[in-house]
């Protein structure tokens, strides 16, 4: 548990020391740093907001603790010097609160009235919240969700650090709980004080390592819950879902050996056909799809990890800040991998890349754009693509661009990716010329500090060619 925890912080503090260094913090916030080390509500009439600016600049990511360690800044006057060096030049940021307690929440409130004193947007962030589900109260044993093991045993699933049980965002009955305590407990909080709700990567809970070329197998997302299983035989009833002629009433399993470890849960469902690797140069178009009770099955997880958990936030946020002036709705940010189900490629000369051999796994991770992109309570969708522009990029945005103005929603992308080198001279040319043809109303940057002098991995001339390119962009002011 520790090393997983360890593992966490050091993952926030990699990108918070950063920035801290760059807003001439370091010297004083580091010591904290290395000491620790060691029911749905109706949509919102979109009517009432103004659409977002072509060139609308978000920037990841500022978190927010009661005090300043693990990087993130907890005091009005942080927050002035970081907002005051971005203002004008970004738009958004994403905004999260760490742990979610009274006194960080205390601190997030102070830092977003900074924010909106310098014009700056703040979209909250849904970034590691199921690990904080906890901070809004205890889970009940029946809200705890359930993984399958590779020999098809079923148990409860422990959080990845196994600081505790893992929420089940796939429980109807947990959401009603844990979406009220979030509409009241944060918020109704801070209602008036951010832009928006902005759902980063969120996609079922995986017990494995992802990897690009490499498949995810069903059984390891916390996809089999009792609840689930109640809801899924419900699914089955309604949508007729058989198997040799009889109703299929417990979770598909591949593998006949798997089904005396199921305690009477699980069932032989054959023709399971994802592939186990997959090779740079084959067709997404040729990958074979899935039929049957497993297309159901996908369609199944997909549809209630949507309605329940990306849905139900999504649908208290929006109420929550009805008739606010400055509230601009929701986005959904995927990386462009797996957020894109590979069942939805129409591009036929669109092939697993040599670099980095991406595959589009989307539906395997309970992400399905085409349904994400149509819910009523999704505003907008951004495609998050990781560099060089020679990885396929831009058969990701087109496909992204594609299903997300087919749903009518505003589309933005992430080309601006810089996680620990400068800004490409090189690639700008090239950034620039994709953004023209694909038209993204939102534009993307990662990280924040490498805008800011005094990083280790800022660039003078990069930001002046980059600000360039988005002044040209955005047009006559």
């Amino acid at each position: 548990m520790l090393i997983e925890y360890y593992a966490d912080m050091k993952e926030l503090l990699g990108n918070r020391r950063l920035l801290l260094k760059s807003l001439g913090l370091g010297t004083i916030l580091w010591p904290f740093l290395r000491e620790r080390v060691l029911s749905a509500a109706a949509p919102l009439d979109v009517q009432q907001r103004s659409p977002l600016p072509r060139g609308y600049l978000l920037v990841q990511d500022v978190s927010t603790y009661n005090q300043s360690k693990f990087g993130a800044i907890s005091t009005a006057e942080e927050a002035r010097l970081l907002f005051g060096q971005i203002a004008g030049r970004v738009d958004a940021v994403e905004f999260g609160c760490l742990f979610y307690g009274d006194p960080d929440l205390r601190a997030h409130e102070a830092v977003a009235r900074e924010a909106t004193l310098q014009s700056v947007d703040l979209w909250a962030s849904t970034f590691r919240m199921l690990k904080r589900v906890r901070a809004f109260g205890p889970i009940r044993p029946e809200f705890q969700a359930h993984v399958m093991e590779a020999d098809g045993r079923i148990g409860p699933a422990q959080t990845p650090e196994e600081a505790g049980p893992l929420f089940d965002v796939l429980n109807p009955e947990a959401m009603d709980w844990f979406a009220g305590e979030f509409k009241a407990k944060y918020l109704e909080r801070v209602k008036g004080l951010l832009t928006g709700l902005f759902f980063n990567e969120d996609c079922l809970t995986y017990f494995a390592k992802a990897q690009n070329a490499i498949r995810f197998d069903y059984w390891r997302n916390a996809t089999f819950s009792p609840r689930v299983l109640a809801l899924w035989r419900e699914y089955c009833r309604q949508h007729e879902v058989t198997q040799d002629g009889e109703l299929v009433d417990k979770f598909p399993v591949h593998d006949q050996n798997m089904v005396a470890n199921g305690a009477g849960r699980s069932q032989f469902i054959p023709g399971w056909n994802v592939p186990a690797e997959i090779e740079p140069g084959q067709r997404f178009v040729d990958l074979p799809r899935a039929t049957g009770v497993w297309r159901h099955w996908y369609e199944f997880t997909c549809d209630l990890f949507l309605k329940n958990w990306i849905g139900r936030l999504a649908a208290a946020a929006n109420e929550v800040n009805r008739g606010e002036p400055g509230w601009k709705g929701t986005m959904y940010f995927g990386i462009s991998n797996w957020s894109l189900p590979y069942e939805e490629v129409q591009n036929p000369n669109f092939a697993v890349p040599q670099m980095h051999k991406w595959g589009a796994w989307g539906r395997q991770r309970g992400v399905d754009l085409t349904k994400l992109a149509g819910h009523p309570e999704i505003n907008a969708i951004v495609c998050e693509t990781f560099p060089p522009l020679a990885a396929n990029l831009e058969q990701f945005v087109a496909e992204y661009a594609r299903i997300t103005r087919a749903a009518g929603k505003t589309f933005g992308v992430m080309l601006h990716r810089d996680d620990n080198w400068p800004l490409k001279l090189d690639e700008e040319p090239g950034r620039w010329a994709l953004i023209e043809k694909y038209r993204p109303t939102i534009l993307a940057r990662f990280p924040l500090q490498h805008m800011l002098p005094g990083n280790e991995f800022y660039s003078a001339e990069g930001e002046a060619l980059f600000a360039r390119g988005l002044a040209h962009y955005k047009g006559p002011a």
